[in-house]
């Protein structure tokens, strides 16, 4: 139940961040000593590097490759609105960090006119498909999330006891309603494959294929990354509805998702997104059905380690369910081994091309 840790093949790629990001100078791990060390910085959103969800596992995937490079310096910046994705990305560039990371698409304009100014500096930008040229130093950090939220949807659907679950998002931008994409597909093809009927509430999902640069659809999105309250409510608002399992995709917003769950009892339960909910917040572990997880603390270290050692490659990663890059991790509430079974199947089916993701490749219910 540990957190995604290796992947199975090389990593290359750019990164960009989910939110909106904050300009105070968060703890630094840099001392003096430390000036001749290859410097990795991580400029995170505003869901802060506290969030247990994915500007957490960036950091922590600094700190990884500081394990293994005992070279490897590390800190971070962390913004409170986008006015402050520039100024922290200059202020890294000007202390001279060997590789800087900055986390979600909402940073991608932004990293890419820093990386244009400074040819030289090397970037890796988490969960964007770039829009803005940026040039040849940029690693670009993609998951296909849709595998593993098919598999969190399969996994939703097999322990509802309501036979209803729900789904919302922070924002509604490709990175976020991919993961609630393959969520919905996931309850579609139980319902098909098991002769079920269960009801996914939250998102509906638009007619075509989804990808991390188009995922449209019509669904109930917070409007930030930060607003545990709205999280809570938006839960809550679930829960009257007959859903007992509610996954929010929207960074530290989820944590209200937590406390709608604790409010409503026994029986209610939130399947985590990006970071293992078991191990970034073990003290909820029991509310968690399980985590719909992104590979971001593998990717990110293998970029800063690959930067540290002078074999950078500039390209885009994408993190799928073969190389473990995303993936269904378990959490605190015990699943039967028959539906385990099943999850498993569809994983398999998945990776080998016979199992689409889409959910409008099967009936709605």
């Amino acid at each position: 139940m540990g957190r995604i840790r290796r992947l199975t093949t090389v990593l290359g790629a750019s990164a960009l961040v989910l939110g909106t990001l904050t300009v105070s100078v968060a703890a630094t791990t840099m001392s003096a000593s430390a000036a001749s060390k290859f410097k990795a910085c991580v400029v995170t959103d505003t869901g802060g590097i506290n969030d247990k969800s994915f500007n957490a596992s960036a950091y922590a995937g600094l700190k990884d490759a500081a394990k293994q490079d005992s070279n490897i310096s590390y800190t971070y910046l962390s913004s409170t609105s986008s006015s402050d994705y520039a100024p922290n990305i200059n202020s890294f560039v000007s202390k001279g960090c060997g590789i800087i990371v900055t986390v979600g698409f909402l940073m991608d304009a932004a990293t890419a006119a820093a990386a244009n100014a400074h040819p030289s500096q090397k970037f890796a930008i988490v969960d964007d498909a770039p829009k803005v040229k940026a040039g040849t130093h940029v690693d670009s950090l993609q998951y296909e999330t849709d595998q593993a939220g098919f598999l969190g949807g399969i996994l939703a659907a097999g322990m509802s006891k309501t036979k209803t679950v729900a789904t919302f998002g922070g924002q509604q931008f490709p990175s976020v309603t991919l993961y609630m994409n393959g969520f919905v597909a996931g309850v579609r093809y139980y319902d098909k494959t098991y002769s079920k009927s269960v009801k996914v509430l939250g998102w509906t999902p638009a007619a075509g294929a989804c990808s991390l640069s188009t995922c449209n659809g019509k669904g109930t999105f917070v409007g930030n990354f930060t607003d545990q309250t709205a999280g809570k409510t938006d839960t809550t608002t679930f829960f009257s509805q007959n859903a007992d399992i509610v996954f929010p995709v929207a960074g530290s917003v989820g944590l209200g998702s937590i406390a709608a769950a604790k409010l409503a009892g026994v029986g209610h339960s939130v399947m985590w997104v990006d970071s293992n909910g078991c191990v970034s917040d073990k003290a909820d572990c029991k509310w968690f059905v399980g985590t719909v997880a992104k590979g971001v603390e593998p990717s990110v270290m293998a970029a800063v380690l690959s930067a540290a050692k002078g074999t950078f490659k500039a390209g885009t990663y994408v993190g799928t369910l073969a190389n473990n890059g995303t993936a269904l991790e378990y959490g605190g509430i015990k699943v039967p081994s028959a539906l385990k079974a099943k999850i498993a199947t569809a994983k398999a089916g998945i990776i080998a091309g016979t199992i689409s993701v889409n959910p409008n490749k099967y009936p709605a219910t």
